[in-house]
């Protein structure tokens, strides 16, 4: 019998050896015992002896083909120890729920090939031209490009030329995209144009669509592999190319369970890999922009719009000096103006519902969630309020529960309330509102991107799920409302994300062959980040943070990690992470600042007490060796085990 050691799905950073009477690979799945249970788990390696004394027996192999390839394996295995999460989770946060369940890794519906090949339609840029020539000359081994073009430029058409050329060599191509709403979008465009087969990996499908979309690009039968975050773990045999759409937003990071960035992982993928990695966006993120100044990665711009179609005219609406109704009066001429014209108008808001404050107009109580430190948001149109945090439903309060009045009102906006107020202003107009809300049922976001699509005018109402990627030929207009909120965060990164909203919202109009126009609604119209925005000087803009970030070493110049730990007792937390800080600061590695313990942001959510403690440092080795130093010891804190904790490594929040 050989011994062999399994990574199991528990959260212990160590393995597990067992004995095993068969032949079995390395990456393979086996049936093993784990306490009273049966357990699937990951072969690692194979050894000669073992430190644990009495071994228990594999109970069944699953896999006599390998499922799990020695460099897939090396990338789990780099990105478990990157992000200090137990192996054994990493690994089967990797694969599909049917293969983790120990299912056979057959595949049952492989589906159609589309083989009808049609051409892109228009003529290459000689900027895009020179993108893909850069890539294409460079695609032998590992280079990172970020591809920067303005709203419109073409990037896609980028991404298909590549692919196109990479696909003739027996290459296959990894495509990341944010939202799981530009997935359909974006596999219509690469099927129109690839001959071979193009696969989705993402969470809204099933369980055996997964499976199958997995074993097919392990296979290397299908030559496009797209996909939400999750897809970075895909095994690709014949990887050519690793592509970020949309580099810059936030959902590239997982915020639960194992917390990785599929953008920074990409990195590691396509050197893994040898071969290039594009990260394509209009407003990049301030840690690719400092790659750029490195030279870690090369910077291909696409400064104009394709064809006749320019870049719209973004103006600001002064609201100091407009009634305080979400809609300002030259924000509704240019709406009446523009669907007289035959054309489409979207307004964004981020936020949905219909007002977030439900309150008292006599003693000014406001209705809040029992189990979050929240206010409930009303939603009319099913007469309830909800906690947009851990989901609590109730119906909105007849009378004051402290001064028993019944004078209850509502104070603000969300989309469902713009909805109402434009229905008014435009009766005979279709709105059209996109927000989770309204596209909670399966194909309910298809269905609204169609009728989008055909070009007949209408109102389009959404939230940041429209400021992604999509391409509305006939959107001649944007109103973006309520962008003070941004300006006022305590968040460091609030200015960067607001200054990349506004510039994605506004890229969404002017793409056919008529200016678009942009209206910005504004109390603030003299803060500086609205004249970059309307100058299209977002690098500019964006240089300006990165040197406030320098001034004050702050992230991208400094490295952060999180440990965060939550209970429903509020002095159990807290007290955990106090240990931790006395803990962390006896290790001495003085070239990390530890902050904290302090209260989240929401203190309470789901009524479990939330507190944070931060360590930050410039050098990144440094806050690992502290990181790796605490895990040794962090069993010498006596922990209820009511407490929940975790370490985030690279915060976003």
């Amino acid at each position: 019998m050989q011994i062999t050691e399994v990574a199991i799905p528990v959260p212990l950073h160590n393995t597990f050896d067992y004995l095993c009477k068969d032949k079995v690979g390395i990456g393979s799945r086996v049936k093993v015992p784990f306490g009273n249970k049966k357990v699937t788990g990951i072969v690692l390696s194979h050894k000669d002896k073992s430190s644990f004394t009495k071994l228990r027996e594999v109970e069944e192999v699953i896999d006599h083909e390998v499922l799990l390839s020695k460099e897939i394996l090396t990338f789990l295995s780099w990105s478990a120890n990157y992000y200090h999460h137990p192996i054994g989770e990493v690994l089967s946060n990797a694969i599909p729920k049917n293969l983790r369940n120990g299912k056979p890794a057959v595949i049952k519906k492989p589906g159609e090939v589309h083989d009808k090949v049609l051409s892109s339609g228009f003529e290459l840029t000689n900027e895009q031209t020179f993108a893909i020539s850069e890539v294409i000359k460079n695609s032998s081994e590992f280079n990172g490009f970020l591809l920067h073009g303005v709203t419109g430029s073409g990037k896609t058409e980028v991404y298909l030329s590549i692919t196109e050329q990479l696909l003739k060599k027996g290459k296959q191509v990894l495509v990341l995209v944010p939202e799981i709403g530009l997935t359909p979008q974006m596999i219509s465009r690469f099927e129109q144009r690839i001959e071979g087969r193009v696969v989705a990996v993402h969470s809204q499908l099933n369980d055996t669509q997964k499976q199958d979309a997995y074993l097919m690009a392990k296979d290397g039968d299908a030559k496009v592999i797209l996909g939400t975050r999750s897809a970075i773990f895909t095994p690709i045999p014949n990887l050519g190319l690793v592509i970020v759409d949309e580099e810059h937003d936030n959902s590239f990071k997982q915020q639960s369970n194992f917390r990785y960035s599929a953008r920074d992982l990409s990195f590691m993928r396509a050197k893994f890999a040898n071969v290039p990695l594009i990260l394509g966006t209009a407003t990049p993120s301030l840690e690719t922009l400092k790659n750029v100044i490195e030279k870690k990665l090369i910077r291909l711009t696409l400064t104009s719009r394709p064809g006749e179609a320019i870049m719209p005219s973004v103006d600001l609406i002064d609201m100091r000096s407009q009634p305080s109704e979400p809609l300002s009066k030259p924000l509704i001429a240019r709406i009446k103006h523009h669907l007289s014209e035959g054309k489409q108008v979207m307004l964004f808001i981020n936020r949905r519902g219909y007002a977030p404050i439900y309150y008292c107009t006599e003693c000014d109580w406001q209705s809040e969630c029992t189990s979050c430190d929240s206010k409930l948001v009303y939603h009319r149109s099913i007469n309830r309020l909800k906690c947009h945090h851990c989901g609590l439903e109730k119906p909105p309060e007849s009378s004051c529960p402290y001064c028993s009045s019944h004078e209850l009102k509502i104070l603000g906006y969300g989309t469902e309330r713009l909805e109402e107020n434009l229905e008014s202003f435009f009766p005979n107009a279709e709105v059209i509102r996109i927000d989770r809300d309204t596209t909670r049922k399966k194909k309910a976001f298809a269905t609204h991107l169609k009728k989008i699509n055909s070009g007949e005018p209408c109102i389009i109402v959404g939230t940041q799920m429209l400021a992604k990627g999509h391409d509305f030929s006939n959107l001649a207009f944007v109103g973006i409302l309520d962008v003070d909120v941004g300006l006022m965060s305590t968040d460091f990164r609030a200015t960067e994300h607001l200054a990349q909203l506004l510039v994605q919202v506004s890229g969404r109009c002017g793409r056919g062959k008529y200016k678009g126009e942009v209206n910005i609604q504004t109390r603030y119209p003299n803060h500086p980040i609205f004249n970059y925005v309307k100058d299209s000087r977002y690098i500019e803009y964006a240089k300006t943070l990165l040197s406030e970030r320098k001034d004050t070493k702050l992230p991208p110049f400094a490295h952060q990690a999180l440990i965060c730990a939550n209970a429903k007792n509020k002095n159990l937390a807290e007290n955990f992470l106090t240990e931790v800080a006395q803990l962390t600061n006896s290790i001495e590695i003085d070239s990390v600042e530890i902050w904290g313990p302090v209260p989240g942001v929401i203190e309470r959510k789901s009524d479990y007490y939330y507190f944070n403690l931060y360590l930050q440092s410039e050098d990144r080795g440094q806050l690992r060796r502290l990181i790796q130093t605490f895990y040794q010891h962090v069993e010498t804190i006596k922990v209820s085990s009511s407490v929940r904790w975790f370490v985030d490594i690279d915060p976003i929040e």
